[in-house]
């Protein structure tokens, strides 16, 4: 008997049809990372918040009978994201319907296509989130937020000094010590007891930090390493190589300021499968996954970046 369309419905909804939401978040170590602190978060209908972009100033040591003036000042301003759609589609044609009968090819067949679809929004997301150019239907990617000048948010640089991360697009030589270090990046990105806790970078950046560091310093992170991911701490921070980052940049971001916002109705929903006959395809079917959210920052200069380091220096 061919495969018909409550049978594909039937095996993609017991077995494959959750599995697309779980996978896309933990093969990515940044979306792994937000996951596990619990920085994949279900939105409302807005996603905005407030920014402290200047300090109140008003503190000061008095007299005991001294007259206190009360001054009002505007220390805060609203960030706002507009959502950002994502569709993946897969498809089952005639002959695929035809030549898949028996359950053992069913559930082949339809075990295919869900990883087809779980695959390529895995990999649209993490084009989109080492973008350089942020694209204007695209969440906002990590270099977009991690940058010394970029509008963010609504918000530029220009009208608060305090939403600019660290950027360093000169420094070609990786050392972890002394000026233009990685260790001093993550001191000029730390404010108060807020600093970088994550650290990713290329493969290739990964194995020339390896061979920097001491052996006796090789320290692994446990959560990290759980999820199948390669790390090590450098000073008691996560490093992961990610094959998505971009070429010659490392980045470091606080994650208690980061969140993968998604809107509840949307966080990959699963449409069911449906005929095309309607469209010109008798016999074929289409199924559909469908994404809305964006990552939001709310702290920019705890978080730093290098865009030209060389692995071969």
């Amino acid at each position: 008997m061919a495969l018909s369309i409550d049978e594909a419905n039937t095996v993609s909804s017991k077995f494959y049809d959750e599995g697309i939401t779980q996978q896309v978040y933990e093969k990515s170590p940044v979306f792994y990372k937000l996951k596990k602190k619990g920085k994949v978060t279900k939105g409302g209908t807005q996603i905005q918040w407030a920014v402290r972009y200047t300090t109140l100033g008003n503190a000061n040591a008095v007299g005991a009978r001294e007259q206190i003036p009360y001054i009002q000042k505007e220390t805060r301003t609203a960030a706002v994201l507009d959502w950002k759609y994502y569709v993946s589609t897969t498809s089952i044609q005639w002959d695929e319907r035809v030549k898949n009968s028996g359950k053992p090819q069913i559930v082949d067949l339809l075990k295919d296509k869900a990883e087809e679809l779980r695959e390529d929004m895995f990999n649209k997301f993490q084009t989109d989130l080492y973008s350089t150019s942020q694209a204007s239907k695209s969440f906002s990617s990590l270099w977009t937020i991690i940058d010394s000048a970029d509008t963010y948010a609504g918000i530029a640089v220009a009208d608060a000094s305090v939403w600019a991360a660290n950027e360093d697009g000169t420094t070609t030589r990786l050392t972890l010590y002394g000026d233009q270090s990685l260790s001093e990046m993550i001191n000029a990105s730390a404010f108060g007891s807020d600093g970088v806790d994550f650290m990713f970078t290329t493969r290739d950046l990964f194995s020339k930090f390896e061979s920097l560091l001491e052996p006796q310093k090789r320290y692994e992170d446990t959560e990290m390493a759980n999820g199948g991911f390669t790390t090590l701490k450098f000073h008691g921070i996560p490093v992961v190589s990610d094959y998505a980052c971009t070429s010659g940049y490392w980045g470091g971001i606080d994650t208690d300021y980061f969140e993968f916002r998604t809107h509840p109705d949307f966080d990959f929903k699963v449409d069911p499968w449906k005929e095309l006959g309607q469209a010109g395809y008798p016999q074929a079917m289409y199924k559909s996954v469908f994404w809305t959210g964006n990552l939001v920052c709310k702290s920019r200069q705890t978080c730093f970046k290098y865009t030209a380091l060389d692995f071969t220096l």
